[in-house]
């Protein structure tokens, strides 16, 4: 088995990607605070670095590896990821939680999520800090393959009664009478016979005595 039916046959079930959370310090004209924290950006599969490494500093701002965690897609959340994709940009939603107060850091990482469901339940839960990030195109891409493997089941869609023909009441035959002009010819007169049971009664006459 070749690595690519290998990588094809774990898409049935879920994949899971390490994905790096890049946070940005900002300083602020605040009275209350001095600095602003953000989850800006996301990085697939990044090198080893030690939580809180400075990637780039420039005065008033910073940005840090905040650290790493598996972005896990499965086949059961498919539906939240076509509504990712859907979006204007596909994205990343990064959760951070207060740390210890006594951490060098007010911040660290607790969950990184590809499924808008996930991250309306975080935001529900009105904690630490959630950030919408683009989508690497690296992981994008692997998203829209992954989807494209689980395609939506077809919606049932119950029939009206009135949809239903007559002649597939009739396990695909015509009406017996419709079958042959002698048939035809033959009902017709019979619905003239006196007494038939589709004929209808002469005015005068007033049935049986007795």
């Amino acid at each position: 088995m070749t690595s690519r039916e290998e990588d094809m046959k774990a898409l049935k079930n879920e994949v899971s990607i390490p994905v790096g959370a890049v946070l940005e310090r900002r300083r602020v004209d605040h009275p209350w605070a001095e600095w602003s924290w953000r989850p800006v950006a996301a990085v697939v599969e990044p090198p080893a670095l030690e939580e809180w490494h400075v990637m780039v500093s420039d005065g008033d701002i910073t940005r840090y590896h905040a650290g790493t965690a598996l972005v896990t897609l499965h086949r059961k959340l498919v539906e939240a990821y076509r509504i990712n994709l859907a979006l204007e940009t596909p994205s990343l939603w990064i959760m951070l939680d207060a740390a210890d107060p006594s951490s060098a850091m007010p911040w660290h990482l607790s969950q990184i999520t590809a499924s808008p469901y996930d991250a309306q339940d975080l935001a529900d839960s009105g904690e630490g800090i959630l950030e919408q990030v683009p989508m690497p195109e690296d992981l994008l891409a692997l998203l829209v393959e992954f989807v494209r493997g689980h395609p939506a089941p077809e919606e049932f869609r119950k029939r009206r009664r009135d949809e239903v023909k007559v002649e597939e009441l009739k396990f695909g035959k015509e009406p017996i009478f419709d079958q042959s002009p002698h048939l035809q010819a033959v009902r017709t007169e019979a619905g003239r016979l006196p007494g038939h049971v589709g004929s209808s009664r002469p005015p005068d006459d007033e049935g049986c005595n007795g």
